[in-house]
């Protein structure tokens, strides 16, 4: 294993100094060999030996355990950039002059390479094929993720004086959530410095600290609706005042600064509840995809109406028993579901022990309470539908779709700064075809 790292005298040499990098060669002997570099970080480790001793003939006795401390350190080195492509020294020789005959593959490396110091028949051997190699075949070794796209021409008029478009290198106030870091306490000092170049008036950053006040954690939609700020002021507001989860239980939600849901179990109704639905036939005739809806908004200049009194308004952050959801698929607090019975099974939830902290992937909430909750609003809308369906002789298929790892993957940073969480709102394909005219048939598939 030395050898691979270049020996006891090259890693003293990394040692010595912070900024080498520890090279690691899979094969030691082969110069055109590329090596993978280590950085090196500041972590601690212990090294163990444990020694577990079983009785041959007695299964039943219990083993003995032996540890060992023999040694530790405070710098390691991570593996974590790209290795170099490789490219093996070999020569393909035809087995016969049969232009269609197999080649075959010869390690060329003792023809490319003296055997050592003195080796003289190296100079002797006639003309072999050459091998010319470049010294890197990739420029970096580290990746670099991308977001492109082509903006279009834009003539200003909308613009606001101050705002410019964040890059990925502008992400201040964007946190991944995990059970070890700590959480931002206050915001950013450049995030500080440009709500002081907007025309954001105090009343209006007044209002939204005060919604922050009452409840440390809100999506997007909840704020625009409940402070009546504009959504080009509230995206200057916000960052001031809380942070944004882009993974785990609260997902795609803005967190108060100082706040940690971890350790507080009533944060559990702020918990993400993402509930979808997939259309057939006639359903499509109600509800829109968010971003079709805004879409259609923005065109006509105004809030168009429902196309249906069981439809709730696209800009309405909740969910009631009596409506259908806003869009194809909505981004819900657990107490933005304005159902009692799902209400009942949040507070029905045992408190956990002093000092308790939540689970990383399902937050305060149980196992598969996700599905549960699911299950009961899919029941909702099925009775919703089936109702309506009987006043009015229509006919749909409306299927909810539950959300899997690969779902809430795929939703990275852009989400966060596309405008109303249009990139959030998935277009469902559309199948316009009825294959079945049985109307109670096609309501008892609802969430099938």
């Amino acid at each position: 294993m030395l050898s691979t790292l270049g020996g006891i005298v090259n890693i003293s040499k990394v040692l010595d100094d912070e900024r080498k990098r520890l090279e690691l060669r899979f094969h030691p002997d082969n110069p055109y060999n590329k090596p993978t570099f280590g950085d090196c970080i500041d972590k601690s480790g212990v090294l163990l030996s444990v020694t577990v001793r079983r009785h041959k003939h007695d299964k039943t006795r219990p083993p003995q355990h032996f540890v060992r401390l023999l040694g530790h350190c405070t710098r390691s080195f991570a593996f974590e950039s790209l290795c170099d492509f490789q490219y093996l020294p070999m020569w393909s020789t035809p087995k016969s002059d049969d232009a269609l005959a197999a080649a075959e593959l010869t390690n060329a490396m003792k023809y490319v390479k003296p055997r050592c110091v003195t080796d003289l028949d190296y100079f002797k051997r006639a003309e072999s094929q050459l091998l010319c190699l470049p010294e890197l075949f990739a420029r970096v070794d580290i990746v670099h993720g991308g977001s492109y796209r082509i903006d279009g021409p834009e003539d200003g008029q909308h613009e606001v004086l101050g705002v410019c478009t964040k890059t990925m290198h502008d992400t201040h106030d964007i946190v991944q959530f995990n059970m070890q870091d700590t959480f931002p306490a206050q915001p950013d000092a450049q995030i500080l410095k440009r709500l002081k170049i907007k025309y954001v008036s105090d009343e209006q950053y007044m209002r939204v600290k005060k919604l922050f006040a009452e409840i440390p954690v809100w999506t997007r939609i909840a704020l625009l609706y409940e402070s009546g700020v504009s959504n080009d002021k509230l995206k200057c507001i916000i960052p001031s005042l809380a942070f944004y989860f882009n993974n785990g239980p609260w997902r795609s939600l803005y967190v108060r600064y100082g706040y940690d849901p971890r350790k507080d179990f009533q944060s559990r109704y702020y918990q993400t509840f993402d509930f979808r639905l997939r259309f057939g036939s006639g359903v499509s005739e109600f509800v829109y995809s968010r971003k079709s809806a805004k879409q259609k908004k923005s065109l006509t200049g105004s809030s168009e109406e429902p196309k249906s009194d069981l439809v709730q308004n696209i800009d309405y952050p909740y969910f009631e028993e009596h409506k259908l959801p806003r869009s194809r698929q909505c981004m819900l607090r657990y107490c933005d579901v304005r159902l009692p019975r799902i209400q009942e099974m949040l507070e029905k939830i045992p408190t956990p022990l002093t000092g308790a902290v939540c689970n990383e992937r399902t937050g305060w909430l149980p196992p598969s309470f996700d599905t549960q909750v699911r299950q009961i609003v899919c029941g909702t809308i099925r009775e919703l539908l089936r109702n309506h369906y009987r006043k009015e002789h229509l006919t749909a298929d409306v299927e909810a779709v539950p959300q899997t790892d690969a779902d809430a993957e795929a939703e990275g940073d852009e989400e966060y700064y596309a405008e109303d969480e249009q990139t959030q709102e998935e277009d469902m394909e559309i199948d316009e075809t009825i294959t079945d005219t049985n109307l109670e048939q096609l309501i008892n598939n609802i969430t099938s």
